[in-house]
């Protein structure tokens, strides 16, 4: 069998583990912190914790002295806190969002997982310390969690239940399970889509209007027409009165007379990034619950789904 360090890195490298930041203070109320995959936990009664950090990080006088640490399991976007606190240079907390909690200790404001600790003991491990803390206070959010594997950063997903792929929709009785995809599809966009129908209602705006404000503000100038048929497939094409309420709310303008080509005014346009700017908003709340490899297959099967379902139906850009 080899001791190669450098070979024994990579053996170890094959189990996968989570990342943590742990943090603490220094004797002059600065804070300190470091990232850390050797978390553990050890015991439920009382409930202890472990981490190890190496002797010679410059970290190691605070941690040893300041009686306790806060350990942040980190979510899956959160590769470049990871990335951050596991440097050796610079200011670690700058341009970090972060409180202090009761023994002064900083505390992330997003995670996975946190636990807040008293140091218990403190173990010579070879080249490092193992620090075991009691657990005083733990908080969780529902967020996927990043994973280190093989020296590199990997995503954790959990495997379907058997009875989530048994038949989904019964014909005989006229039911269908959670699990119906095109029921998960139908609410997914209307679950997601009301906070931005709920805004533009409250300024004034049907769907029809919404819908028309989305196509021009994709495209720049279109006649009523292809407006019509490019908006056909949704259940809200404008008809003239549609148009003629946006022109009085100066929301777009006709050039060229009747049959000119229609467009946003400034106005328009200011509306229209407004209710954007809450979508994508909305959009990366929800993202931080994903990975991003689970983003990635989601945007590639929405996208076959379109392909496969909508070949006649025209493109909104």
């Amino acid at each position: 069998m080899t001791t190669d360090q450098k070979e024994l890195r990579n053996a170890l490298g094959q189990f996968a583990t989570g990342v943590t930041v742990v943090t603490t203070s220094d004797e002059g109320k600065e804070p300190v912190g470091v990232t850390a995959s050797s978390f553990n936990s050890v015991s439920l009664d009382p409930p202890l914790v472990l981490w190890s950090l190496s002797k010679t990080a410059k970290s190691m006088p605070a941690f040893e002295t300041s009686g306790g640490f806060n350990v942040h399991i980190l979510a899956s976007h959160q590769t470049d806190i990871s990335n951050r606190f596991a440097s050796s240079e610079g200011n670690k907390f700058d341009g970090v969002d972060f409180s202090a909690c009761d023994m002064g200790f900083p505390v992330l404001n997003e995670y996975a997982a946190l636990f807040r600790c008293k140091t218990h003991y403190q173990y010579e491990g070879g080249d490092h310390i193992i620090f075991v803390g009691e657990v005083v206070e733990y908080q969780t959010n529902p967020l996927p969690v990043l994973i280190f594997h093989g020296g590199k950063y990997a995503d954790a997903r959990p495997k379907l239940k058997k009875e989530d792929a048994d038949e989904v929709v019964d014909l005989h009785s006229g039911k269908f399970t959670e699990n119906y995809l095109l029921y998960l599809i139908s609410r997914a966009h209307f679950q997601t889509s009301l906070p931005v129908r709920q805004s533009y209602i409250g300024q004034g705006l049907s769907d029809q209007e919404f819908f028309c404000l989305s196509l021009l503000s994709m495209n720049g100038g279109l006649s009523t027409e292809v407006i019509s048929d490019r908006l056909a497939h949704t259940g809200h094409a404008p008809d003239n009165e549609i148009f003629e309420r946006l022109a009085r709310k100066n929301l777009i303008t006709q050039e060229g007379g009747d049959k000119g080509d229609i467009s946003l005014t400034e106005t328009g346009q200011g509306v229209f990034i407004e209710l954007l700017a809450q979508s994508k908003a909305l959009e990366e709340q929800l993202t931080k619950h994903f990975s991003e490899d689970e983003i990635d297959t989601a945007v590639r099967f929405m996208k076959k789904i379109v392909d496969i379902s909508g070949s006649e139906i025209p493109e909104l850009w």
